[in-house]
């Protein structure tokens, strides 16, 4: 997703499988400007998006989302008010090729957004 975030930090603990994140968004990606105009609001997809990422930073790989439940939306994310969301993430890998991921998003202490994730690696790059 070219330039939409950066990685501001990046904590994971393999022995847990818990992965804490943060990243910081840039206004001025172009998808804020159709996301809305004058409004812009982070899109629920970008959202679903950056875990993947994460989860694929964290297991060192890459990974394709296959199945995802449970995908509550519960606020907006703007990046002129709250430009720093926090990714908190249970990874448990259920063998070499696949993973499953419970994923809360936070932007300040308010969560924004939650889902379960079923993934399987994949040896080419979906990004």
């Amino acid at each position: 997703m070219n330039n939409l975030y950066q990685i501001s930090s990046f904590d994971y603990d393999a022995d847990s499988g818990t992965l804490n994140s943060a990243i910081v968004l840039n206004r001025e990606h172009p998808v804020f400007k159709g996301h809305f105009p004058g409004n812009p609001i982070l899109p629920g997809v970008c959202t679903v998006q950056i875990a993947k990422e994460l989860l694929c930073k964290a297991l060192a790989g890459h990974f394709r989302l296959t199945r995802a439940s449970q995908i509550k939306y519960l606020g907006f994310v703007s990046p002129l008010t709250t430009p720093e969301i926090r990714f908190q993430m249970a990874i448990k890998q259920t063998g070499t090729m696949t993973a499953n991921c419970s994923v809360t998003v936070k932007a300040g202490e308010n969560a924004v957004c939650s889902f379960r994730g079923d993934y399987i690696r994949s040896e080419f790059s979906s990004d």
